[in-house]
């Protein structure tokens, strides 16, 4: 009876995240009607790696889905750092009214692919350094422009039991961009900062115990940050703050070959740029 409860929970609580992803578009003004190509709006890096979920800067609203594949080669121990592979492949979508019409009717209008490797290492206890480095192609399927995608850095977490919660402190410096063969070409340096708050649910979720967690993060760009708005216009964002809640369990959970511990929403703000994103774990 637990066991169907728990499954119930889960199932509800991933149509509600779906149903307010797929809601916002029409929450957010909508979009004047203009023939533009994808490569000429999007910004390249920020929308491959922004993840799952709806982002808004002036007139532009911009729809993703992220499926963040990866593979661990070796885990870390005393004296080996860990391997892990990662093959993050985002979709964008030009329709910009209905992103729940949107993938029913695969109208995909960009693709990318940005392959890279981690290595993971805990140099002091529960103090984890996580050397990064990635490198691909994104594609404009309507335009048929292209840009190179790059990313090299290093993320650290630091995590500590008080009592009954877990507290995570993370930090990320990355150098990071893209190459546009047509529209905007960045270089960006991305520093963010994050805290992490887990508690017990005081429930179980799939045979698992399960918990509540909250996250906040703060993201500093270096060079700026650009969106195009309007026909003539652009936007530079220094800063953005991310506030999420989630729900989860202590241990994974296998699903459709993905490992999930926790999903939430979280809202990303930030002179002028509002977004809502799917969250399934912290960034670091």
């Amino acid at each position: 009876m637990t066991s169907v409860l728990s499954r119930a929970l889960l199932r509800t609580a991933c149509l509600a995240v779906l149903s307010c992803l797929t809601g916002l578009p029409s929450a957010f003004a909508q979009v004047q009607a203009r023939n533009f190509t994808a490569s000429e709006t999007v910004d390249w890096y920020y929308a491959t790696t922004f993840g799952t979920g709806v982002y808004k800067i002036g007139d532009r609203t911009v729809t993703m889905l992220r499926l963040p594949f990866e593979r661990n080669l070796r885990e870390p121990e005393d004296d080996t750092w860990g391997i892990r592979l990662k093959l993050p492949v985002t979709l964008g979508f030009q329709s910009l009214s209905n992103a729940f019409e949107d993938v029913l009717n695969r109208n995909v209008a960009t693709l990318s692919v940005m392959p890279g490797i981690e290595f993971e290492k805990e140099l002091r206890p529960n103090w984890w350094v996580k050397p990064t480095a990635s490198f691909g192609l994104a594609q404009d399927l309507i335009g048929g422009q292209r840009s190179t995608l790059y990313e090299v850095g290093a993320r650290s977490l630091w995590s500590r039991s008080f009592y009954r919660l877990d507290f995570s402190l993370g930090n990320a410096l990355l150098y990071a961009g893209n190459v546009a063969q047509d529209g905007i070409t960045q270089h960006l340096g991305v520093f963010s900062t994050g805290f992490n708050f887990l508690l017990p649910a005081g429930g179980v979720l799939l045979d698992r115990a399960a918990n509540v967690g909250v996250h906040f993060v703060h993201y500093a760009f270096f060079n700026r940050l650009d969106f195009i708005v309007d026909d003539t216009a652009r936007r530079s964002v220094t800063q953005q703050y991310e506030f999420a809640l989630t729900m989860g369990t202590y241990r994974p959970i296998e699903l459709m070959g993905f490992e999930l511990q926790r999903i939430g929403l979280g809202v990303r703000l930030g002179e002028g740029l509002v977004a809502i994103r799917l969250v399934t774990g912290f960034l670091y």
